[in-house]
């Protein structure tokens, strides 16, 4: 049994996980006081499905005015028209009274009113005649604009928006709306037409969805038909570093992993790992897909540039209120002492692309850390042969395992090919592990005492990893400026030692 199988579909009740928080505030809103409720997030988020949650859980029985509710569900995406949109809002009005056994005469005229309209003006006049009866009928109706940011496509002026404003605003025929979409409905609008609207005034304050919880995500975990509480913590433990509880993500890795244990059984906790490194490799243009997605939205709202400024500095034009919207949104999170990509893998993702780096420190440490990879590699390749993996293998089995997975991620993206070296996943400490192990070995490459390499690389470890996700507490002006001597200093040992090293061993 695969209970993961459909990953990215909208899900409702016992497939609903967590939210709570979210659907205490779409309860409060919308099913108390009928106020606008907009559901903003990043894609694959799960908007739509708090949603269907929202209306199958709270538009049952009768308003607190005692109405009773008609739920409505209409993916913006999928109008035509300015038209087309405000039409199937009163044919699936219409059609749910009709299937219960309840239209009347004083319905039927004015929706048939309605057909007949062909102006916007005309449509709008007996749209609102419509609602009208059904509101005095006892009906209150409740609405899901899903896909909402399609209206900045649909709807080429400020008209249709503050026909959206007046349907939601006046007692006389108020129609519930909960829109849910990626951008916020401000957004929208401006990209929509150059007119102005006061329509993304009536909603207040957006319901944010971003990644599960720690809770939520035991509960996700919890569906797996496997019992085993040691697999179920591996399991928690994963994908939290992997998909930082993405749910669309860590559907996606559980639903591969389940359909392989449906034919040969579950992996043990203590061997999980190979088996979800293969589901990572399997989920691996899925992956990069999402995460192209996600920038490009990013881009598209002037934020990619915020995005990196906050992740991996300098913060030139990005602000506090932009780190926090983006935690909200789940593409980031905090750390003690600053912020990290919302997983390790998009953290990973960021740092291969070209532009994600603007600073000349970043440039330098990057310079050092290809050069004394490369030192490295020659090094042991000069001790040992073409089979010097092996021997770091079998000395230093948990680094090359932690450089295997960081390579798998990698080839999984598409940025790894099978003639990259493992070095190439190493961390500074990693790499200083490696040099002093073996450094009787190695020491004609580097051309300086062992003393002298370990205290630049620790000094170099200790600034890279506050540098990499921009925490100002990991920095300060003189350590910079140490860590700047010491990446030239072994640039130039580097250099130093490959002039005079003899030929044979070059």
């Amino acid at each position: 049994m695969n209970p993961y199988a459909s990953y990215g579909l909208i899900v409702t009740g016992a497939d609903f996980v967590g939210r709570q928080d979210a659907m205490r505030s779409v309860r409060s809103r919308m099913f108390t006081s009928l106020a606008p409720v907009s559901i903003v997030g990043a894609p694959r988020i799960g908007k739509s499905s708090l949603a269907a949650q929202a209306l199958e859980t709270y538009a049952t029985g009768t308003s607190p005015a005692g109405l009773t509710f008609v739920p409505i569900t209409i993916t913006v995406s999928g109008a035509d028209s300015e038209q087309s949109l405000f039409r199937e809002l009163a044919d699936l009005i219409h059609e749910w009274i009709e299937d219960r056994g309840r239209l009347t005469d004083r319905l039927q005229t004015p929706y048939a009113a309605l057909e007949a309209a062909v102006t916007w003006d005309d449509m709008c006049r007996c749209l609102k005649a419509y609602l009208r009866q059904v509101r005095r009928a006892g009906y209150q109706v409740v609405a899901v604009l899903d896909e909402f940011d399609a209206a900045r496509n649909v709807f080429t002026r400020a008209a249709p928006f503050e026909f959206l404003r007046t349907l939601a605003h006046e007692e006389k025929f108020r129609v519930g709306l909960i829109t849910t979409s990626r951008r916020s409905l401000g957004e929208i609008v401006v990209k929509s037409t150059a007119e102005m609207s006061t329509f993304p005034g009536i909603f207040g304050q957006s319901v944010t969805v971003g990644c599960f919880t720690a809770a939520e995500l035991t509960e996700l975990i919890g569906r797996s038909p496997y019992r085993d509480a040691d697999l179920r913590q591996a399991l928690s433990g994963w994908l939290t570093l992997e998909t930082g509880g993405h749910p669309f993500l860590s559907s996606a890795l559980l639903s591969v992993l389940h359909e392989r244990w449906a034919f040969y059984g579950p992996a043990p906790a203590e061997t999980l790992d190979r088996g979800c490194r293969q589901a990572v490799a399997a989920c691996g243009q899925l992956t990069v897909d999402y995460y192209r997605s996600m920038l490009e939205l990013l881009r598209e709202e002037n934020r990619l540039g915020k995005l990196l400024e906050v992740l991996f500095g300098p913060q030139e034009t990005a602000g506090p209120l932009d780190a926090e919207r983006m935690s909200r949104e789940g593409i980031i999170k905090p750390t003690d002492d600053g912020w990290t990509a919302f997983s390790e893998s998009f953290g990973q993702y960021l740092l291969s692309l070209e532009d994600t780096r603007a600073s000349d420190d970043w440039r330098l440490w990057r310079r050092t850390e290809i050069g004394l990879r490369a030192a490295l590699s020659s090094a042991l390749e000069n001790a040992y042969g073409d089979a010097w993996p092996v021997t770091l293998a079998d000395s230093q089995s948990r680094l090359v395992g932690e450089w295997r997975k960081r390579q798998e991620r990698d080839r999984a993206f598409g940025e790894a090919t099978d003639a990259g070296s493992l070095l190439d996943y190493t961390h500074p400490r990693e790499l200083l592990q490696v040099m002093v192990l073996h450094w009787q070995q190695v020491e004609p490459y580097f051309g300086r005492a062992e003393a002298e390499w370990r205290q630049r690389i620790e000094l170099i470890a200790k600034v890279r990893n506050p540098m990499a996700h921009n925490r100002n507490a990991g920095t300060s002006p003189t350590l910079m400026e140490h860590f700047r001597i010491a990446c030239r200093d072994i640039l130039h040992w580097l250099a130093a030692a490959a002039a005079t090293r003899p030929a044979q061993n070059a």
